[in-house]
């Protein structure tokens, strides 16, 4: 809610720019005719750039239709029989190939999820895979290009100078409009391209560093100008015309926003980098539209306001119909073991949920102006959730089997579950208020809330006839739901998978209390012993403590899995094509991306899949 009033300030700003727009000063002669000279030189240049990330967007849709449509092919013929699962079990040297060095592959080595960390507080964020950096390498490449292309270098110095500072300028601009789409979670294109959101956060941050870097370039080279035209004793008239001061001022405001965006900057004090972030870019804005009043590129910043204030709404939009209506969203959240919370939203409005996504959560009593992501562990539907009312109750009223894409039972009322481990902001607040207004351990406080999604696009695991899901501590919220949606496929028919399992990594058994009644009700549905089997690793077990397995299918064991045996073992005894998942830490979903790359160097047809296990 916070981030809307910030919107609606923005536009007020915004709406105030354009009505004093023209009364700033005009431009001289003599800048008139370098303007026109200018503007003839670089007239398509932003043009073109737009153009080329389309053509970029196109190819990549282009290459995942053809994915989907393989998936959906051996979706349909590996139900049919045993046939379909052997056509699919292995893949060519060359895709096999591809996967292994390009797009599974970290940048350097074998690590890509874990922090680089020079301290306990100093974090520096992740590395990128080798085809992301290919990608911003790319990008790097076209600007530096388009930055240096026809510029007549056989001329006066200053004249260099000139093209060369507004042609970066022309490019800042031109790079805002897809920075500020990968910067909204509203973006059509995580859909689409089924490309996660967190990469489009690599790209964004990518991109912004070359906007700032080009205005710095387009800056400075007019200083360089002016100061050999008249020398230093002219530069505090020059920054007095309305023209050159609001330019100078939107530079310095990229250099604020680049200098305030480290990952160390934002872990510590997520909200108030994101609303000084905000504030920062909207000062930005507004002088950056009075500077370019009189170029041709200003039609790309109305674009990217436009962009920015439109998805801002759209997302308020989406908060009050999810949490608005006949009655207003409710959670009813319980304390765990752990430092962790069980969460119950009651909804007044039903909505279709897929696995792997994802809701934002606002508690107004507790952080009005925070808005914290949860993975979606669980959907149900139940009668309306009451103060007295159990989570184990509600779990017990709802039938064990349904179609995957969900519809309200008349009278009824769906619910989502959440599982939140307490860390520190929003999450450590919360804990502490229902601990102090619950009292008891398992006791349950309910609270107004506002939600907000659902987010993430559907990565579908029933095409594979293997699928293998590791998490560890709260992760395991992002798997559940493949879990149960498998295991219902399975039941009905309806899925390629024939193999499950789950690896959970947890510190102590009493993490299991997380998510014990939906595993329950998923270990009582039909045709779960035939295709599911789930390997529980308890790390910090001291020897004394009683670890007993419940059955074969459903194992705990001491320490932490080998992830090597545990792959290659269920790769040899697969059935069709195998899907990898993993939500996990650093180090876990860095071991099983390793493995998934030796795996598919040596012929197996595999998908690996990561999703990212922070904020």
């Amino acid at each position: 809610m916070a981030r809307t009033m910030a919107t609606i300030i923005v536009l007020s700003l915004c709406s105030t720019l354009v009505a004093a727009d023209w009364s700033g000063a005009k431009l001289t002669p003599e800048e008139e005719a370098m303007l026109q000279y200018l503007n003839n030189l670089n007239k398509d240049l932003s043009t073109y750039y737009i153009y080329a990330l389309l053509a970029l967007a196109g190819l990549v849709l282009i290459y995942r239709s053809v994915l989907r449509l393989v998936a959906h092919t051996r979706h349909l013929t590996s139900m049919t029989g045993s046939g379909g699962q052997r056509y699919f079990a292995t893949a060519s040297s060359t895709m096999g190939w591809i996967k292994d060095h390009v797009l599974y592959a970290p940048t350097f080595r074998h690590k890509r999820a874990t922090e680089i960390k020079f301290s306990q507080h100093v974090n520096l964020g992740t590395i990128p895979t080798r085809f992301q950096t290919a990608f911003i390498c790319a990008c790097i490449a076209y600007n530096v290009f388009a930055s240096v292309w026809n510029v007549p270098w056989g001329d006066a110095e200053q004249t260099v100078l000139k093209v060369l500072g507004d042609r970066t300028g022309i490019l800042s601009v031109a790079n805002l409009v897809p920075l500020v789409i990968m910067a909204t979670i509203k973006n059509p294109f995580i859909q689409m391209l089924d490309i996660s959101y967190d990469t489009y956060n690599l790209m964004h941050r990518w991109l912004g560093r070359l906007c700032v870097l080009e205005a710095v370039v387009h800056t400075a080279a007019n200083f360089i100008i002016k100061i050999q035209k008249k020398g230093w004793a002219s530069i505090a008239a020059w920054l007095g015309r309305d023209f050159i001061l609001h330019g100078f001022i939107a530079t310095l405001g990229f250099l604020v926003l680049f200098l305030h965006s480290p990952k160390l900057i934002r872990s510590l004090a997520y909200e108030v980098f994101l609303y000084v972030h905000i504030a920062v870019a909207a000062v930005t804005f507004a002088f950056l539209w009075l500077h370019i009043k009189y170029f041709p590129c200003r039609p790309l910043l109305i674009a990217t306001m436009a962009i920015w204030a439109g998805t801002r709404l759209w997302r308020f939009a989406t908060l009050a119909y999810r949490s608005w209506g006949r009655q207003s969203c409710q959670a009813a959240i319980q304390v765990l073991p752990g430092d962790a919370l069980r969460i119950s939203l009651s909804t007044p409005r039903p909505w279709t949920f897929k696995p792997g996504q994802s809701i934002f959560l606002t508690i107004p009593s507790v952080g009005w102006h925070t808005a914290h992501p949860f993975s979606v562990a669980w959907t149900e539907f139940s009668e309306p959730l009451s103060r007295s009312s159990s989570l184990r109750s509600i779990s017990e009223k709802r039938p064990t089997s349904r179609t995957h894409e969900l519809e309200v039972e008349e009278n009824g009322e769906q619910s989502f579950g959440l599982i939140v481990k307490a860390k520190g902001g929003m999450t450590k607040k919360l804990l502490e208020r229902v601990e102090r207004d619950g009292g008891a351990e398992g006791a349950i406080v309910n609270f107004k809330a506002c939600i907000e999604g659902p987010y993430g696009s559907e990565k579908s695991m029933s095409s594979y006839g293997t699928v293998m899901l590791f998490a560890s501590g709260v992760g395991v919220t992002h798997q559940i739901p493949y879990v149960k949606d498998l295991v219902e496929g399975y039941a009905n028919g309806t899925v390629a998978t024939r193999r499950i399992t789950l690896v959970w990594v947890i510190p102590s058994t009493d993490c299991l209390e997380w998510v014990r009644p939906w595993m329950h009700e998923i270990l009582g549905m039909k045709g779960r012993r035939d295709v599911l089997k789930v390997v529980l690793y308890i790390t910090r077990a001291g020897l004394s403590q009683p670890i007993r397995s419940p059955s074969e299918t459903v194992r705990m064991l001491r320490g932490r899995p080998d992830v090597a045996a545990i792959m290659q073992k269920e790769a040899a005894e697969k059935e069709g094509a195998m899907g990898v998942s993993v939500c996990a830490g650093g180090g876990l979903a860095d071991e099983v991306r390793r493995v998934s790359r030796v795996l598919c160097a040596k012929g197996v047809n595999l998908d690996f899949i990561e999703e990212g296990f922070g904020w």
